[in-house]
């Protein structure tokens, strides 16, 4: 996969030879000849813009601008509109204080996230300046400051990862890249892992319940991942990073132009940590992780104007291991003396997106996605081997009627992927043989869809209703029909109430999304008829905003219930040595309330405060079954110090993350049993960043405390046995972390 890297890098390479730039500087105070940093700045009608940073400067680029209006915008003052001769080369604004905020941004400068206030749909946008609040290697790791989102482990062996969102698992929630859907089955194993923290511009989170347009899978939310542009502050971008278990990080971007076309070409690394057991138990805390990614895109015109087309290629090749201390993937993989894990994959993505502005009212848009995903894994002496490919095609129409926009389209899905599950070797116990009888899937997907949504504005715009329908024809289990309603109203312009009811489903992918199991030595017996799981999900959303000119205050409050029809869930809990897949058509329930402050103040100390109450339950015989790992109390804090003229700023999270009840073990001998609740915890992180010369350095500690979960692998000493178990993990396994960054631009 090396050569294959190196053939496509040199390909792209030689056109950065060709770049060009043209951009004007600016400048933008408040009435006492102060810098507003963070300020938002853009040109009307164009999705061209950028932000002002603590100096008060920025540069923002001309090319392709057709209205030459610059509109200059910060919280609690009044927008300026620049109607720019394109013979200057710089301008400066003055903002003065406003106390009417009705057409303004919502934006917490200090905390780098903000509410979208004009969408029906609740997204928190984490901006690339909260992103650089801690090192955010991967998309996993850019949730620190956040309560939202939860990244939560799948195999603590190879540390793949999901996003929880509602505190259900990750695969409820749809992953959008660019807005393209095209994260599932084993491309949702490791894609938050996959995708640099260093390439991401923008995270768009909705809780709840989301558009259709994408398709029915967003059922607890929607996470869309904005990947970078092309800068127009920066031809050259390098990010270094490394930890004290000896991991490092290496990103490089490259911004150019080619006549009309802008791209960014940015190339990763990741080279695996040094052997890491603080807990004596002879396994990795640390998997060593060897990646390389290449990610390159390319942009042609205005989303306002005419012809507009934007092009993703991404490629990874990873390779993973993680196991006993001693385990070797070359010369120990499959082996029944020692136990690893090797997870062995390339994936090559293309992404298009193309739209066409026929007039102000009409659009057509037509958006492509097509990757391929090549896995050889062992867990132990099991064999996993699977290829996939997804193909997606979408194309509507939007259209601008009176108080409407309707867009209505079609689109068509592919996942085609096979699996083969070979057990290099029988294994036996004091009590036997320990039987393995199950096999891999082959899937062939294909759904065509068709949809409608209006968003329907009255009231001066203060009360905007979105409907949603779709209609789906799935090859295998027929037509699905998904309607979604989501309600916006402005009591004023600083607050805003939300809600949301529809209906979601989606296919099951078993063993992509739950490769814990296959690290087990328990048999599993999968219904050979498992049906699509359906969900309802509903809530609402308040928010309140108070501004004066020294503070500004966020108040946000989400509850939301999600009740499945059917869902399918691995059963730990019938036999402690087998695992039962099956169809739930009972009472499963999840109930969530998050209630946030967020208190900005002097435009220097933001602060954020969070709780999330999660109730996820099942009736069974009558009888409420809490379900595993999920804690029912968790307290974030955060606090951002950012010093106007100072080049220092110190950011520091802290997680309070309650009992969760864990799996049934009474059956173990007494020495692998376990409590069936584990303890509450405390997580804090901290990160210090000096700014000089264009350069970022930041140095930090992710669990200051060093708190791990004690003996978090059941039968460490036997992996082999029918006791070993290494699913019932509920808290960190890797001790205190420090690293040390550089961000610099050229």
């Amino acid at each position: 996969m090396g050569r294959i890297l190196s053939i496509i890098i040199t390909l792209l390479i030689p056109s950065i030879i060709l770049s060009q730039n043209n951009t004007i500087i600016g400048k933008v105070l408040d009435s006492n000849l102060q810098p507003l940093a963070n300020s938002s700045i853009y040109w009307i009608n164009s999705t061209t813009g950028t932000s002002t940073d603590l100096n008060g400067d920025f540069t923002i680029s001309i090319e392709n601008i057709i209205d030459t209006r610059l509109i200059i915008s910060f919280i609690g003052f009044k927008s300026d509109t620049v109607n720019f001769n394109t013979n200057k080369r710089s301008v400066i604004a003055q903002l003065k204080p406003s106390n009417n905020l009705q057409n303004i941004e919502i934006k917490e400068n200090a905390a780098g996230t903000y509410i979208d206030k004009e969408k029906a749909i609740k997204v928190e946008v984490i901006t690339k300046t909260e992103l650089t609040k801690a090192a955010c290697c991967d998309l996993a790791g850019c949730f620190e400051t956040q309560l939202s989102v939860q990244p939560k482990v799948t195999n603590v062996i190879t540390n793949s990862k999901e996003l929880s969102v509602l505190g259900l698992s990750g695969v409820y929630n749809q992953i959008l890249i660019d807005g393209i859907p095209n994260v599932s089955g084993l491309n949702y194993t490791y894609c938050i892992s996959s995708i640099p923290g260093s390439i991401i511009q923008n995270i768009h989170v909705s809780q709840g319940l989301a558009s259709i347009l994408q398709g029915p899978e967003s059922i607890t939310g929607q996470l869309n991942v904005e990947l970078k542009n092309k800068s127009e502050i920066e031809k050259i971008f390098i990010n270094l990073y490394y930890n004290s278990f000896n991991m490092k990080q290496v990103d490089i971007d490259y911004n150019f132009n080619i006549g009309k076309w802008s791209s960014i070409l940015s190339l990763h690394s990741t080279q695996p940590a040094t052997n890491v057991d603080d807990n004596n138990d002879s396994f990795l805390d640390i998997a060593k992780v060897t990646k390389y990614s290449l990610y390159n895109k390319w942009i042609y015109g205005n989303t306002n104007k005419g012809l507009y087309t934007q092009t993703i290629i991404r490629f990874l090749d990873e390779f993973r291991v993680g196991g006993q201390i001693d385990f070797d993937a070359k010369r120990d993989k499959a082996s029944d003396l020692i136990y690893g894990q090797v997870i062995d994959f390339y994936q090559p993505e293309l992404i298009n997106k193309t739209s066409y502005r026929i007039d102000s009212l009409h659009a057509i848009v037509l958006s492509s996605s097509i990757s391929y995903h090549n896995q050889n894994s062992f867990f132990g002496v099991t064999h996993y081997k699977s290829d996939q490919l997804n193909i997606y095609l979408n194309a509507n129409h939007q259209w601008k009627w009176k108080q409407h926009q309707i867009i209505s389209g079609a689109d068509f899905k592919v996942l085609d992927r096979n699996e083969i599950i070979n057990f290099t070797d029988n294994l036996y116990d004091d009590d036997g043989l320990i039987n393995k009888t199950y096999s891999g899937q082959i899937k062939n997907e294909n759904i065509v869809g068709i949809y409608t949504e209006n968003n329907f504005s009255w009231n001066n715009g203060n009360t905007q209703l979105l409907t949603g329908l779709r209609l789906d024809r799935h090859n295998k289990y027929g037509v699905m029909f998904t309607p979604r309603t989501l309600l916006k109203h402005n009591f004023n312009e600083n607050t805003i109430l939300r809600a949301s009811i529809g209906t979601g489903w989606r296919t099951v992918n078993l063993f992509s999304e739950n490769p814990n199991i296959l690290g087990t030595n328990k048999d599993i017996f999968i219904n050979h008829d498992l049906k699509p799981e359906k969900a309802l999900n509903y809530g609402f959303n308040l928010q309140k905003s108070i501004y004066s000119e020294d503070f500004e205050i966020q108040l946000m409050l989400d509850v939301y219930k999600t009740q499945f029809l059917n869902q399918i869930y691995p059963d730990f809990y019938t036999n402690s040595f087998e695992i039962f897949v099956n169809n739930f058509e009972g009472t499963s329930t999840s109930n969530s309330i998050q209630g946030e402050i967020g208190i900005e103040l002097f435009n220097v100390l933001g602060i954020k405060i969070g709780y999330n109450y999660l109730d996820i339950f099942r009736i069974e015989n009558d009888e409420k079954i809490r379900m595993p790992f999920h804690s029912k109390h968790h307290f974030l804090n955060t606090i951002s110090y950012r010093p106007l003229k100072r080049k220092w700023f110190i950011d520091i999270n802290s997680h309070w993350i309650g009992k969760k009840k864990l799996l049934n073990t009474s059956s173990y001998p007494t020495e692998h049993q376990r409590p069936d609740m584990s303890d509450p915890y405390f997580i804090i992180n901290g990160q210090f960043t000096y700014e000089i010369l264009n350069t970022d350095i930041y140095l930090g500690c992710e669990n200051i405390l060093n708190f791990t979960q004690d003996d978090p692998i059941i039968s460490a000493d036997n992996p082999f046995g029918r006791y070993f178990d290494t699913c019932n993990i509920w808290g960190p396994t890797k001790g205190r972390e420090f690293y040390l960054g550089l961000r610099k631009s050229f």
